[in-house]
């Protein structure tokens, strides 16, 4: 009598159907094995803990410990800056506004990370109410920003500061308030401008204005 082995040699050997019935079973064990193998690796692997919101939050808005929760998040979703732990957002003011499921991140809130993100010499954050508070609706996160007076009959208006950028734009009240980023003599210029001068806010048209901001 033949034994097991010697006869699948025989058959793996002989040209023929049941040769190729036979290979073309090996191959999809193998390949069943290969899927259950890759199921398993996925579901224990652990995706990395992140800080995410539970609601839609608006500009401006102050976080409290019921809008965020923690959830894993895919490795190669999770961004650099993400937030993992919920106590580090909550009493922080969110600059732009931020979709119910998105990942809580460094530069979303009012900070040093936030100020690094912007080119140029933004290292001051000043609150400046405009004379005009109307526009304060069409300024966004990242607008490029000049801000201007004029003395009466002075004449020409007075540039006071270049180069700014709205870091917060809320007319959720009445008069409305920017928080914008400016290099510190500049925001001592226009801290001091606005004490004896009305401000208004001049929006630059340029190409940073276009880039998408954090």
């Amino acid at each position: 009598m033949t034994s097991f082995p010697r006869r699948l040699l025989l058959i793996l050997s002989t040209p023929g159907w049941r040769r190729t019935v036979l290979v073309r079973r090996a191959l999809a064990s193998a390949l069943l094995v290969a899927a259950v193998f890759l199921a398993f690796r996925q579901a224990v692997a652990e995706d990395p803990p992140a800080v995410v919101f539970t609601r839609e939050i608006a500009a401006g808005e102050t976080l409290s410990r019921d809008d965020v929760v923690v959830l894993p998040v895919p490795e190669h979703l999770m961004p650099d800056s993400a937030f993992t732990d919920p106590s580090e957002v909550e009493g922080m003011v969110i600059v732009a506004s931020a979709e119910e499921g998105e990942v809580a991140t460094s530069r979303r809130f009012i900070g040093p990370d936030l100020s690094a993100a912007f080119v140029g010499d933004v290292t001051t954050f000043l609150p400046l109410r405009p004379a005009e508070p109307e526009i304060i609706p069409l300024l966004h996160h990242g607008d490029t920003i000049s801000i201007v007076t004029h003395h009466g009959d002075a004449g020409e208006p007075q540039v006071i500061a270049t180069g700014g950028r709205v870091i917060l734009a809320d007319a959720r009240e009445t008069p409305g308030t920017l928080l914008i980023g400016l290099g510190e003599e500049d925001a001592r210029a226009v801290a001091a401008a606005s004490l004896t001068a009305p401000l208004a806010v001049v929006l630059t048209p340029n190409q940073e204005n276009t880039q998408a901001m954090p």
